[in-house]
């Protein structure tokens, strides 16, 4: 009996000890930072126009790609993709899943395309994401688990998502 008596004082103290305590008062904000530069760049919907080469039977078009950048080559990632729909009805899809159809080569300042199908009036949209680590296969930040393989895989939504736009 006597040790019931302890329990139940012991549980009535840390009750009422919790029932009690409350959270301190949240400080003051600091000061607002300056804003950082964006780290993810895409490109405006760029309506595809390639010139017909009879000589190779193929089609090619040079597109001006500012955002590509020699640190982008080096150690970031570069996902464009193609929408196959209509200004009203959106298909978008990965130019990766039309490497049957399409080549990319992209250099700094540029993106040379090269297809054996005619594009012609499509809309072309590039993204262009930095690399801020070398951590094996991954990166960090906001695509942190994702190889370069899954990112260029991924349809123009999945990114949205992935990149929280």
């Amino acid at each position: 009996m006597r040790n019931n008596k302890w329990i139940w004082m012991l549980s009535a103290v840390l009750i009422a000890g919790m029932i009690s305590c409350k959270k301190g008062d949240t400080g003051p904000a600091g000061p607002i930072g300056p804003a950082g530069p964006d780290s993810v760049v895409y490109s405006a919907w760029i309506n595809l126009a390639p010139t017909y080469s009879a000589n190779d039977t193929v089609f090619k078009q040079t597109l001006t790609a500012s955002s590509i950048t020699q640190g982008i080559l080096d150690s970031g990632v570069i996902l464009s993709y193609v929408n196959l729909g209509s200004s009203s009805s959106y298909d978008v899809v990965p130019v990766g899943a039309l490497s049957y159809a399409i080549q990319e080569d992209f250099s700094v300042g540029s993106i040379f395309l090269l297809s054996t199908s005619d594009f012609t009036n499509l809309p072309y949209r590039y993204v262009t994401i930095p690399g801020s680590k070398i951590a094996g296969n991954k990166t960090t930040g906001s695509v942190k688990g994702y190889t370069i393989q899954e990112l260029k895989a991924m349809s123009y939504v999945q990114a949205q998502k992935v990149l929280g736009n």
